[in-house]
């Protein structure tokens, strides 16, 4: 790449130095275009051989792009589909020298250009000097003379020259003769390198077809992995289980493919066998060595050092040991990198250092932040998820197969919950209310990590987990720093702002607040840095998390996709919501430090005028310059939004005729209409809920700021003010599980047998059962028919016939169990009584 571009700019050095400006006449222009001529030629001479060696170098870099390419294009199309780890590695290594070799195109494509252009330039001008009068050109369709035919044409052309306005005399046409010379051995230089460069523009042409279609080949397996991961899944784990021994069967076996090498003796591999157990015993070997480092240089700064000596640091000195061992294993892990050439153990130890990092942050986190009696048990908290990592990142140093970790990895995965489970309820008791709410956190991604992998979609959870690592620890680094912000603003900074109080007695007092001249880059760190880094750290450790199935690119793809993306209204993407919530800390602080400075000059200005004394309250108005000053940031940042969200005139009317629509809502009655509505669409009924309200049923259509639109039963449209229905007590009838209690009374003469009414009812109700179009039994199949004794009527024996059945359904279903039961009743010569009376006429 380096001598690629530097055979480019050696090409830019010699070619444009043929320039000649307008000068006195055409005799001079000839004159200075000699000598600009001869020099590139000087020039050209000098450099042709370093042009050589660098284009060397380039044919050699283009063969060593050749033999990477046939790499990994053997290594991407021998994957199998079942091992995720191994294809995402292959499909990184195929993207990233897609891009490499298109980054490196792009110098050799700028030579061929501006070798082109060059002799094109050279073609012309060769040609007009041999057209200048008298003409070198024996023919009008004859190519320019070379160097051994530049002489005057035929007899009749000399004749025809003479009659020119134009004559060159001798000296011009002596000085036209050697810028033809050098003219044309330029262009004879420059068709020599272009012909030479060019010698490589077929295997050039060769190699971008291959690696655009190992690309393509790629992203097709990188969106399968995508789906696998995110939509399909594998099966349950339960039915791992009912088929155990299958399972462990094809793990086995896959553990034996991946990683015995029986099968290769005689031929070496750098991905499987002893590299991967010696890699095992390297790591080992330089843990011990940290570890057994760490503690000499520890022990022996707490035995020299006064100030360690105290009982809260040797409450930590465990905890600092942990930590010195990670820094030194880290130290020694990338110090061996430097002498590794196996690819599998660099790419291992690059894991291997980032998660150690990790481990760092994390430790320093706790180690500043907690004291030394809390100390132990922010480490018992959060050891479940810190190994749980280390686990992950095993599988991904390794290559597991994914059976293998389909087998491990659900079970696993509930061992460590319980574990964060038990470490919570022991020592959440111990440890700031900040480090409780992380690990509640932590066991909820668990959790749902552990139901995910239990469902099918181990991969998923995978990644579910190694982001909550990374984004924990970004949270403790910004916890961690937030903290320390805390520190210095108790040790350092309150000693400033007391002497400038003292210093500034009257105006300290009449501010009452912060001193801005003091506090203003604390206070820009504390309200915008910090918060800003952490709204950004959702983004990279997404990214960083992505890396573990070499998704990266997906993640840029997921980031800037506009997932909203309504025309002449609005556009949304997560990389511009998290600019947006950035940028809003940024303009906090802007209408903070405007707001305070204006303030702070005010007052000044006051306890000047009146003579240094302190000043009354009221004797600054800042209210209206605050208002002022918070539109304007404010606006700013809104049209800066509007700029980056892509909202157009027609998206900024909404929003205005909306302001409008809220103004217009003065009158009580309206107002309190719009924010009943507001809360019954916050959730309290939804369109599609039956309810019932002054005992009128109906199915709701429509919920405005003014009134809730229901059809009832009878399929009439009613609209009922929102205020109408908190004023009155109406039910929702089908926000619990959608089913409604009917009981249709009847009556039987006395003496009737109950309960072989009851059968009878029950058994032909029973068949009128059906499923309604979304799948679910009209009545509710579990509770069924019931027939229940009411109670002793005047003229019968009262029952009832109890249901639940799905309120939509309800007013047909009623007229068939009506009919039914009368028809039953009449079948079997039950009798219904009626009430009847005697009337008794007596003559006076």
């Amino acid at each position: 790449m380096k001598r690629l571009l530097i055979t480019l700019f050696a090409i830019c050095i010699v070619l444009p130095s043929t320039a000649v400006l307008k000068e006195r006449d055409l005799s001079t222009t000839l004159k200075v275009l000699r000598v600009e001529l001869r020099k590139a030629w000087d020039d050209q001479q000098v450099l042709m051989k370093r042009i050589q060696t660098n284009r060397e170098a380039q044919h050699k870099e283009m063969v060593s792009l050749m033999e990477r390419s046939a790499q990994v294009s053997l290594m991407l199309y021998s994957q199998k589909p079942d091992y995720t780890f191994d294809l995402t590695f292959a499909c990184g290594e195929a993207t990233s020298l897609y891009r490499e070799f298109t980054r490196k195109r792009r110098p050799y494509d700028r030579i061929m250009q501006r070798l082109n252009i060059e002799v094109e330039r050279y073609d012309n001008l060769i040609k007009m000097l041999q057209l200048l009068p008298p003409s070198l050109v024996q023919a009008t369709n004859q190519k320019p003379a070379a160097n051994d035919s530049l002489r005057q044409g035929p007899p009749e052309l000399a004749k025809e020259q003479k009659r020119t306005p134009i004559q060159l005399d001798a000296e011009s046409q002596k000085n036209r003769q050697e810028c033809l010379d050098y003219a044309t051995k330029l262009r004879e230089n420059i068709s020599k390198m272009k012909e030479e460069t060019s010698r490589d523009d077929e295997h050039y042409k060769r190699i971008t077809e291959q690696l655009k279609k190992l690309h393509d080949y790629a992203q097709k397996r990188y969106h399968e992995i995508q789906q696998n991961i995110f939509i399909n899944g594998e099966s349950s784990y339960f039915t791992t289980i009912a088929n155990m021994p299958r399972h462990v069967k094809r793990a086995h076996q896959d553990a034996t493919d991946k990683y015995d090498d029986k099968d290769y003796r005689g031929t070496h591999t750098e991905w499987r066998g002893p590299i991967v157990f010696g890699f095992v015993f390297f790591i080992v070997f330089y843990l011990v060595l940290s570890v057994l480092l760490a503690n000499l240089v520890v022990r022996f700064l707490f035995r020299k050092v006064k100030r360690l000596k105290t009982e809260n640091l040797q409450l930590r000195k465990a905890s600092i040991i942990i930590a010195a061992s990670v820094f030194f294993f880290i130290l020694s892990i990338m110090i061996a990198r430097t002498f590794m050439y196996h690819d599998f153990l660099k790419l291992a130890t690059e894991l291997l250092v980032e998660y150690a990092w990790l481990l760092l942050f994390v430790s320093l986190s706790l180690l500043i932040r907690l004291s030394g009696d809390q100390i132990k048990s922010g480490f018992s908290i959060y050891m479940p998820i810190l190994i749980m990592g280390l686990v992950v990142i095993v599988f991904r140093i390794v290559f597991i197969p994914n059976y293998i970790v389909t087998l491990i990895f659900p079970p696993l995965l509930v061992i460590f919950t319980l574990w964060q489970w038990w470490a919570i309820t022991r020592h959440n008791d111990n440890i700031p209310k900040s480090d409780i709410f992380y690990t509640w956190i932590s066991l909820a991604v668990m959790g749902v990590s552990c139901v995910m992998s239990w469902m099918g979609y181990v991969l998923l959870s995978v990644q579910v987990l190694i982001w909550w690592l990374f984004q924990l620890t970004a949270i403790q680094a910004v916890t961690c720093f937030f903290d320390l912000l805390g520190m210095y603003r108790d040790k350092y900074l309150k000693k400033r702002l007391r002497k400038f109080r003292a210093k500034h007695k009257a105006l300290t007092v009449a501010l009452n607040s912060k001193i801005i001249t003091v506090t203003w880059l604390f206070d820009f760190i504390r309200m915008v840095i910090v918060p800003v880094v952490g709204v950004y750290s959702v983004l990279y450790c997404i990214f960083l998390s992505s890396d573990v199935f070499d998704l990266s690119d997906t993640c840029f793809v997921i980031f800037f996709y506009e997932f909203l993306n309504i025309p002449d209204v609005i556009s949304l993407s997560l990389f511009k919501i998290v600019v947006v919530v950035a940028a809003f800390f940024l303009f906090r602080y802007i209408n903070y430090l405007c707001k305070s400075l204006i303030k702070h000059y005010k007052t000044s200005v006051a306890i000047k005028q009146n003579g240094g004394k302190l000043i009354r309250r009221n004797q600054i108005n800042l209210m209206l310059i605050n208002n002022v000053t918070s539109i304007i940031v404010w606006g700013i940042y809104i049209i800066a939004a509007i700029i980056l969200l892509k909202i157009p005139k027609s998206g900024i009317s909404i929003v205005t005729a909306g302001l409008a629509t809220g103004i217009g809502f003065a009158m009580k009655d309206t107002i309190n209409n719009f924010f009943y509505g507001v809360s019954l669409m916050a959730g309290r009924i939804r369109v599609g809920d039956y309810i019932e309200c002054d005992g009128i049923q109906g199915k709701v259509e429509s919920i405005t700021y003014q009134s809730t639109q229901i059809t009832t039963l009878d399929g009439a449209v009613m609209a009922i003010l929102n205020s109408s229905l908190f004023s009155k007590n109406f039910k929702n009838l089908t926000r619990n599980h959608s089913y409604e209690l009917v009981k249709i009374p009847i009556g039987v003469a006395y003496g009737t047998n109950i309960d072989e009414v009851r059968k009878m009812l029950v058994d032909e109700l029973t068949p009128l059962n059906y499923k309604d179009k979304f799948g679910r039994w009209v009545v509710d199949q579990e509770k069924g028919f019931s027939v229940l004794f009411k109670d002793f009527g005047e003229s019968s024996v009262d029952l009832y016939v109890a249901f639940w059945i799905i309120v939509s359904e309800k007013v047909q279903f009623m007229y068939k169990v009506r009919e039914t039961i009368y028809k039953t009743l009449n079948a079997n010569k039950v009798v219904i009584p009626f009430p009847q009376r005697d009337l008794h006429i007596m003559k006076e």
